[in-house]
């Protein structure tokens, strides 16, 4: 790669013979251990999420919508901050076919059920009755990975209805991620602007340096890791002052949409008044003093917190810290395709 005025950024002379290239039968047996891993976090995890969905929705199902939102104003209160993009994507889908979207959701979510009992099913076979299960005496990854693809495609029941359910999940995001980008375009003008700004210098002052360090036959990738690198950096510098902002925005909300939650729930209720002081919403500025009192500690809880979870609710949370971090990074790109 060569910089400003035609120099060499690498500073390094390849004798002419380009380093070879990892090939994919050598790239998923590296990586299959680590797909392992995580299918079988997912399994195990999966579930209990699913399960923890479907008791908040019951009961969320159960509660008078004046308290539910109540409950839901306290959330973004004191959480909203950290999950900006998350929120701003769910209103964005409800505002784009949210009906559609549900409808795709529920027919993925019941394939996935199926394929899940199946991989189930298949990690409990002994055909040869040696009481180790048969995908424990499989050594060669590769095909570990052949056998899973094999059991997931043989489970599918209705392959053209997940095809479509899928691809109307991808256009309603590809539609969301639209949205998102108006919506965030101040941070994600700030995201490129710094990062197309700083990464000559750091190939300039990097590479040299970390290429003699690198096996010449992985040479290759380390501009594009030093670029990759450097652009999630300052994604999370740009998104970090984005934090703070939505943040106290999230406060506010939140503060206001529980206080006149609870406000409603107490007039549906019969309660109108409290030792002369009128709690109905059109007549008071109650609403308006508690919301902003709620705020303020929101607020103050969420910096405290560096606008993260504290424990353990950040254990509880890590998945969807990683899906706030994949929206975050999909519309901080400069295209549609790094969001695949």
């Amino acid at each position: 790669r060569e910089g400003r005025g035609g120099e060499s950024i690498c500073g390094e002379d390849s004798g002419g013979q380009e380093p070879a290239k990892p090939t994919m039968d050598e790239l998923v047996r590296s990586t299959a251990p680590l797909f392992r891993a995580i299918i079988h976090f997912i399994g195990v995890v999966g579930p209990l999420y699913a399960q923890v969905a479907i008791l908040l929705y019951n009961v969320g199902r159960l509660l008078p919508w004046n308290l539910l939102q109540a409950v839901l104003g306290f959330g973004i209160c004191f959480f909203g901050g950290g999950y900006c993009a998350s929120i701003a994507a769910v209103e964005a889908f409800t505002l784009t076919g949210w009906v559609t979207t549900r409808a795709a959701l529920m027919d993925v979510y019941e394939e996935a059920l199926i394929v899940y009992a199946a991989n189930e099913q298949d990690d409990k076979k002994d055909d040869d009755r040696n009481g180790i299960s048969d995908v424990n005496e499989i050594k060669d990854s590769k095909q570990l990975v052949q056998r899973k693809i094999r059991v997931a495609a043989a489970a599918v029941r209705d392959p053209q209805k997940l095809a479509t359910a899928v691809g109307g999940l991808w256009s309603g995001w590809l539609a969301v991620q639209g949205v998102l980008r108006i919506q965030f375009a101040r941070t994600c003008a700030l995201a490129v602007s710094i990062a197309n700004s700083l990464e000559y210098w750091v190939l300039k002052l990097i590479l040299p340096v970390v290429t003699p360090l690198v096996p010449a036959e992985f040479r290759h990738w380390v501009p594009t890791i030093i670029m990759t690198s450097t652009k999630g950096i300052v994604v999370f510098f740009a998104w970090y002052l984005q934090t703070i902002i939505s943040a106290f925005q999230s406060a506010v909300r939140g503060g206001l949409m529980f206080s006149r939650g609870l406000l409603a729930h107490l007039n549906a209720t019969g309660h109108k008044s409290f030792f002369g002081v009128s709690l109905e919403v059109d007549h008071t500025y109650l609403d308006e003093v508690f919301g902003y009192a709620v705020a303020a500690i929101g607020f103050y809880f969420q910096w405290s917190y560096g606008f993260g979870m504290p424990f353990p609710l950040n254990i509880i949370m890590f998945p969807f810290d990683i899906i706030e971090w994949y929206i975050r990074w999909s519309i901080s790109s400069g295209d549609t395709s790094a969001a695949i």
